[in-house]
Formats: structure tokens, sequence, C-alpha cells
């Protein structure tokens, strides 16, 4: 049964729930086989089926670098060590310099630079900063290779 229009709202028609479904009151087609669609294979390096295009590749430093299958590392291996190690060489000299500088001198009751505390700061600090230095070297060293391997096979 179905309900008659509220007064004041239009009548529209019922329509069918799918374009291969019948209108209202009609029966139904009769059921025939039917091949299914064939799907030709896509051409390398193209996207999902009904894709225009691939899928694009991040386009970030960072992003780029740890990418195992390109050869970005390659190019770009030596600049990131370099920078890497020049932060790490300007950050112990900076807080080398920051040990010195705050030196208390107890006659004057004012700070001043004491030499002796920089150099006693670097000398503390030198074998972590050669840890990380070595640390960085080995990462880039490390997906360098990678690289070379996963360009082999």
């Amino acid at each position: 049964m179905t309900q008659s229009p509220v007064p004041g709202q239009p009548y529209y028609p019922q329509q069918p729930s799918a374009p291969s479904a019948p209108a209202p009151g009609q029966p139904y087609p009769s059921q025939q086989f039917q091949a299914a669609p064939t799907v030709s294979a896509p051409a390398p390096g193209a996207g999902a089926p009904g894709q225009p295009y691939p899928p694009q590749a991040p386009d970030s430093f960072f992003g780029n670098l740890f990418d195992t299958s390109k050869g970005y590392v390659e190019r770009y291996g030596r600049a990131v060590l370099v920078v890497a190690v020049v932060a790490i060489v300007v950050n112990w000299l900076y807080s080398g310099y920051n040990a010195g500088a705050n030196h208390f001198n107890s006659r004057t009751y004012e700070t001043e630079f004491s030499f002796s505390e920089f150099v006693v700061d670097l000398l503390m600090r030198a074998p972590w900063n050669v840890t990380l230095i070595l640390l960085v070297r080995l990462f880039v060293e490390l997906v360098r290779s990678s690289v070379r391997i996963g360009a082999r096979s």
C-alpha cells in the first residue's frame, strides 16, 4: 500500500532504482547469459584501472633521501653529511663558548670569559660529538649501500 501524497506537495512518479530495473508495474526481463567484460592489462607504469595517472612520489628532501629505490642519496648524501657535521661542530663550539663565558670571577663579582673552561668543555664533549658525526656518516652510508643493492636486483 502506498500513502497518498501530503496535500500541497507535488507528486513525483516512482522511478526505477537502477537503469536495469524495470519501471513500476512491469515484469523483470528474462535472465540471459552475459559474458564478463574483458579488461586489458594496464600499461607498465600506469596507475590502477580508472586512474589516469600513476601515483606521484613525494618530493620532499628527506622523503627522497629515505627512499631507497632512487639514486637520490647518491647525489645528495654528501651534502646531507656536510650539513650535519657543520651543525654538530657549531653546536659543540657554542656549548664550549657558553661554558667559558659564564665563568664567575669572585674577586670582581663579574662573569668573564675563561679560556681554560672553554678548552675543558670542548675536550669533555669531544667523544659524544665524534660519535654523532660517525653515526650520521654510518646512516648515510647504509642508505647509499641499500640503493646500490636495490639497483642490482
